[in-house]
């Protein structure tokens, strides 16, 4: 028996065929669960970072190099305090890499929204949200391997969970995979994050792990369910990934899929996009002579090292009330309640036109006001290359096909929906389960592999 998982950005799911019943892995009340996980431990603090004189040797190797590549265009304190802040992340992630992988500490790892209520109450520790946007960046070999131990945790999580819902223990599993990881080095990255996943899936007690496209895993789902062959366009739009396939679906032969496409884009640019437009003005973004990157930086709750170099920012020197409001950001846990808040939002105005988000945490009396069309201008940069994307496969194809299946979290947003059929106006549009197609097609690929 194979064990069909869904390893997303925003959430991940299980599912198995059994005794040949399609059979969705419970992870409490819910049939998927957030991809975050939240390990007990006090993470390392920056202020007790000291440099030896070994270190001293090498911050000035680094600023010797540097100012032979700029010339004259940076002063010796901005080199050295780029050099100085590149030393002290190593010795973060050094740090990282030899407590949070602590079994002591992974043993009492909580999971799912868990995770950021356990991070909220307790105020310490270390909490790590998508794990799989960072698989494809170019990683310090430490951190690497702090990314692989968390995502094998988190696959451990999901293999004990289903051998104790069927009693029985599993070792086999076929995992979904973007047809384009998020990546900061190329094509290299798709395979360093499926070395990563195998890998993390050899640590998580998998003695057989393989891979599937994410939108060939949807088609088999729709083909199960489509009595009549016809072509289908499947669109899986998910928090990390869009991914396009053109396939053969429907009647008794097997499904055959001619073609996929995709982008490193979906709907955690958008959170990031109206994180930016409507929240972090109430920080000052647009009024004070903050950089802009420090809040592009409080936004990406996925990268840990972002998030480091964010709570490192003094603001003693930015006026009120926004200084106070980023010092207050930099608490513990305060970026995490953000992101939250602009994902409730975010899910809130696509059947809303208003939503109004209280950040009391921050200060108090304190609100955030977004609109559906505040959302809609957010959005739009990651419309207009969803809406290439689509143009692309429909003059690869030659045309529309007989249907488009539309799956994936994304897919409830009725923007996105809109421009998916305005792609095809000729096909016939499919809605299926938002957040579990993909898992029960990887299901149904991994029974039919058997």
């Amino acid at each position: 028996m194979r064990l069909g998982i869904d390893f997303g950005t925003s959430n991940s799911a299980a599912a198995i065929v059994h005794e040949g019943t399609l059979l969705p892995i419970r992870f409490g009340d819910a049939e998927q669960f957030r991809t975050s996980v939240y390990f007990p431990g006090v993470v390392p603090d920056p202020d007790d970072f000291q440099l030896d004189d070994g270190q001293e040797h090498q911050l000035q190797q680094m600023i010797d190099s540097a100012a032979r590549a700029a010339g004259q265009e940076r002063t010796p304190q901005a080199l050295r305090r780029e050099a100085l802040r590149a030393l002290r992340r190593e010795w973060m992630e050094a740090r990282a890499g030899k407590e949070r992988i602590a079994n002591d500490l992974l043993q009492n790892a909580v999971y799912g929204d868990e995770a950021l209520e356990a991070y909220f109450e307790e105020h310490e520790g270390n909490l790590v949200q998508s794990p799989k946007s960072m698989l494809g960046y170019n990683l310090h070999p430490r951190a690497k391997q702090t990314i692989t131990g968390i995502a094998a945790h988190i696959l451990e999580h999901i293999r004990l969970t289903a051998s104790a819902q069927l009693g029985r223990p599993l070792r086999a599993a076929l995992l979904g995979r973007p047809v384009q990881f998020r990546s900061s080095i190329g094509a290299a990255g798709n395979d360093q994050a499926l070395d990563i996943l195998r890998e993390a899936a050899t640590q998580a007690g998998f003695d057989q792990v393989d891979f599937l496209e994410e939108p060939a895993a949807a088609a088999m789902h729709y083909h199960a369910e489509s009595r009549e062959r016809h072509q289908a366009v499947i669109v899986d739009i998910g928090g990390g990934t869009t991914d396009i396939a053109h396939a053969e679906v429907g009647g008794n032969d097997a499904p055959r899929i001619h073609r996929a496409w995709g982008i490193a884009r979906g709907g955690t640019d958008i959170d990031l996009a109206l994180s930016l437009s409507s929240y972090m003005p109430l920080f000052g973004r647009g009024i004070t002579r903050v950089p802009a990157h420090h809040y592009v930086e409080a936004a990406t709750v996925q990268d840990m090292t972002r998030q480091r170099e964010f709570r490192l920012h003094k603001y003693d020197h930015v006026d009120a009330p926004w200084g106070e409001r980023l010092q207050a950001l930099q608490d513990t846990g305060n970026t995490a309640r953000l992101y939250r808040d602009v994902e409730r939002a975010k899910i809130a105005l696509s059947a809303a036109s208003e939503h109004r988000s209280t950040l009391d945490y921050i200060a108090r009396d304190l609100h955030a006001d977004s609109s559906a069309d505040g959302l809609a201008a957010a959005a739009h940069g990651y419309l207009e290359q969803i809406r290439e994307l689509l143009a692309q496969v429909r003059s690869d194809i030659g045309g529309d096909p007989d249907a488009v299946f539309l799956t994936g979290g994304m897919s409830r947003a009725g923007y996105l929906r809109q421009a998916v059929a305005a792609a095809f106006p000729g096909a016939r549009m499919v809605h299926g389960e938002p957040s579990l197609g993909v898992v029960q097609g990887l299901a149904l690929a991994a029974a039919s592999q058997d």
